[in-house]
């Protein structure tokens, strides 16, 4: 298959081109940078995705960083109308692809507290999840031209070389982690290799449509994720972030550390999907391995 990748060029987006590759399948960048190659992102114009005969949508703002009022409408708007211009060139191009798998996020839930979510319950509520609603909501029309989307919903993604994993690793190799808040919070991760996989296995397996939950079988507790981390790291967790401190350094953006999301993956279990790190103590025993 010749699959186009936007944000082709970011960490998950490494992960599905490599994955790509090494199935076979033909790969084609799309990039704001432009470069040897690839063609162009843009949020004004529709993409040419001639010739492409499956599409996998990445691209947005990241959601690290002080969520200012500025930093919002970027979240937001990247994801709004990099979607929408997406559709726009399936629209337009002569043969259409024949899936879209969409990025989307567990955020899409809002906090579930202890309940558990799966891709047949309802939105929730809050910043996160107005934008994935949105997010979606773009995806979803390329439909109207004959195309099966994908709504890939990812939880916290776990790998060496990028996302959220970056920033904890140093601080609990420094022996300075610990729980966040109360350490009740429930989290639903997703090891990269794994979350590649899935992206593979959406655009090949014509059974996958609709919403899809991009995590592993079992959430656990901040205190549980605490833990095997400083396992892991064979470093003790002794400096706990109480719940209020978060909140007064980081504003709005503690919810993405503070709320409970507990989300499993009833689709791709219902399905047979062979995960490489099923649990969450080989998946960080994975991210933490020495390479150097």
């Amino acid at each position: 298959m010749n699959i186009g990748i936007t944000g082709g060029t970011g960490f998950i987006g490494h992960a599905v081109s490599r994955a790509a590759t090494q199935r076979g399948d033909s790969v084609v960048l799309f990039s704001r940078r432009g470069g040897e190659g690839r063609r162009a992102f843009s949020h004004t114009q529709p993409l040419e995705v001639s010739g492409c005969e499956g599409l996998v949508h990445l691209a947005g703002e990241s959601i690290l960083g002080l969520w200012t009022r500025e930093k919002r409408r970027r979240i937001l708007e990247s994801r709004v109308e990099g979607t929408r211009r997406l559709v726009e060139g399936i629209a337009a191009a002569a043969v259409k692809p024949r899936v879209l798998v969409s990025a989307s996020a567990i955020g899409f839930y809002g906090d579930t507290g202890d309940q558990i979510v799966d891709e047949t319950s309802p939105a929730g509520t809050g910043f996160l999840a107005e934008v994935a609603q949105a997010w979606e909501a773009e995806a979803v029309k390329a439909e109207e031209f004959g195309v099966r989307v994908v709504r890939l919903r990812i939880g916290f993604v776990l790998g060496r070389d990028g996302g959220a994993m970056r920033l904890i690793k140093p601080v609990f190799r420094l022996g300075l982690g610990g729980r966040l808040g109360s350490g009740r919070q429930w989290m639903s991760c997703i090891e990269i290799a794994d979350l590649a996989a899935m992206v593979m296995t959406c655009l090949h397996d014509e059974s996958f449509s609709g919403p899809v939950n991009a995590v592993m079988p079992e959430p656990v507790t901040n205190a549980e994720f605490t833990r095997a981390v400083a396992r892991s790291v064979h470093r003790p967790a002794l400096f706990p972030v109480p719940a209020f401190a978060l909140r007064l350094a980081l504003g709005d953006l503690s919810h993405l550390l503070l709320d409970s999301m507990r989300v499993v993956p009833n689709d791709l279990q219902e399905k047979g999907f062979p995960y490489r790190y099923p649990a969450l103590g080989t998946a960080m025993d994975e991210v933490f391995k020495q390479t150097d």
